[in-house]
């Protein structure tokens, strides 16, 4: 293979992110802000502490893992470990399945994303110290 076609086969296979890195840098401190204001109207009860997904194969799914201690702990431990997380299997649940499988997913498909989440956070502890 000549170095044009390595070079091809890179640019086709090197992972991308999803999203317009540009206007979320651009936005970030506007969305960081909105993002603060959001954990305080949670912890005023002005916003609800949960969220809901309508999908059926999901549900099904969680709905047989929360019968099977074994399967759920599996998923679950697979879930820590690529999130480079501790390893806690006495701590899994079908909400924190949920909860590992949604910032799984932002951190593979909108990172940028998950680090504006981290910034509010460490921003509204700051707030509220």
């Amino acid at each position: 293979m000549s170095d044009p076609d390595l070079e091809e086969l890179r640019q086709q296979t090197q992972r991308t992110d999803r999203l317009d890195q540009s206007r979320v840098e651009d936005d970030g401190d506007d969305l960081v802000e909105e993002l603060v204001e959001a954990f305080e109207a949670i912890e005023s009860g002005e916003q609800a502490k949960t969220f809901a997904a309508r999908d059926e194969s999901v549900t099904a799914l969680l709905a047989v893992l929360a019968n099977h201690d074994d399967e759920l702990a599996e998923v679950g431990t697979s879930l820590q470990q690529a999130l480079g997380r501790d390893i806690d299997s006495s701590s899994l649940d079908r909400s924190e399945i949920v909860r590992l499988a949604v910032r799984l997913g932002l951190r593979e498909a909108a990172p940028s994303y998950l680090d504006l989440l981290a910034d509010a956070s460490a921003e509204h502890a700051r707030r509220n110290v």
